[in-house]
Formats: C-alpha cells, sequence, structure tokens
C-alpha cells in the first residue's frame, strides 16, 4: 500500500511539473519549418498552400526564438504591416548553418506568434547573422518579442 502510494504521489508531482512546463511561454515565438514531404507521415509534416501549390512543411522548427538575440523593426513596402531585421545568436548561426546545409535548395516557412508570415527559399547561410522578415508583422509581434525580454531592440522604427 505504502509503495502504491510512492508511485502515484511521485507519479502526480512529474505530471504537474510537465503541465506547468508545458504552460511556460516565454520565448520570442519565432519558427523556420523546412519543407519535407508528404510520405514522411502526418506526425512529422503538415501540407500549406504556397501561392497555387501545396507543400510540406516539417512540424518540428530548425531554427526558433531561442536562436534570435535582437531586432531591428522597419515599416514595410505594403505600408500597412511591419517588416524586421532579426540578429542570430551563435546557437542560431549554427542552427541556420545546418538547416541551409542539409535542405539547401527548398522552402522555409517563417511563423511568427502561430502565424504564417512568409515563406523563403533555402539557399545559404549569412554571413552576417542576420535574417529579414520583409513584411507581414505587426505591433503585437513586436510588443511580444518586448515582454519575452530575450530579443532586444536595436533601433529601427517603434511600432505602434
Amino acid at each position: 500500500m505504502k509503495r502504491l502510494l510512492n508511485c502515484l504521489l511521485l507519479g502526480l508531482s512529474l505530471g504537474s511539473g510537465g503541465l506547468q512546463a508545458a504552460g511556460k511561454n516565454n520565448g520570442p515565438f519565432i519558427a523556420l519549418h523546412p519543407e519535407g514531404a508528404e510520405d514522411e507521415g502526418r506526425r512529422m509534416v503538415r501540407s500549406d498552400e504556397v501561392g497555387a501549390e501545396r507543400y510540406w512543411f516539417r512540424i518540428s522548427p530548425e531554427v526558433s526564438g531561442r536562436h534570435f538575440s535582437g531586432y531591428t523593426a522597419f515599416q514595410s513596402e505594403d505600408g500597412l504591416s511591419f517588416g524586421a531585421v532579426l540578429y542570430l545568436n551563435d546557437e542560431g548561426s549554427r542552427a541556420v548553418q545546418v538547416m541551409c546545409s542539409t535542405f539547401q535548395g527548398k522552402l522555409a516557412r517563417i511563423i511568427v506568434n502561430g502565424r504564417p508570415v512568409d515563406t523563403v527559399r533555402i539557399d545559404r547561410a549569412p554571413t552576417d547573422r542576420r535574417m529579414v522578415i520583409w513584411s507581414g508583422l505587426t505591433e503585437a509581434d513586436f510588443k511580444a518579442f518586448d515582454k519575452s525580454k530575450k530579443m532586444k531592440r536595436v533601433g529601427g522604427v517603434q511600432p505602434g
């Protein structure tokens, strides 16, 4: 009986810790999902339309919010949204190099705060450790970046 109670308490403590960790949302919410293939399966890829064609993008991102250290915001050419230059940290620079060598020539979907913002062709890793999102960002995106305190604003316009 005592052994069963100990196992039950251990299970509850591990489960509650996992729930607390799953509830944490403390990063800048940026992700780059490279193109996959339909035959990789529903657990690995998700389909999405880009233009008039259907592509499959990996569910797990190769580059995420922890790979960025700062940003510079600017008004996009459409005049309705914003763009940003994103600065990669050391780990981010390595992650982008791996992604570029592994998925060269394929597409990558950029997700910001849960919504697709842009699709880019993977070519080569940037030597200046910068990535550019040309449009599609909102004031709320930059507020989330600032709130996370993991990405520092480096000049540029102040959205909002």
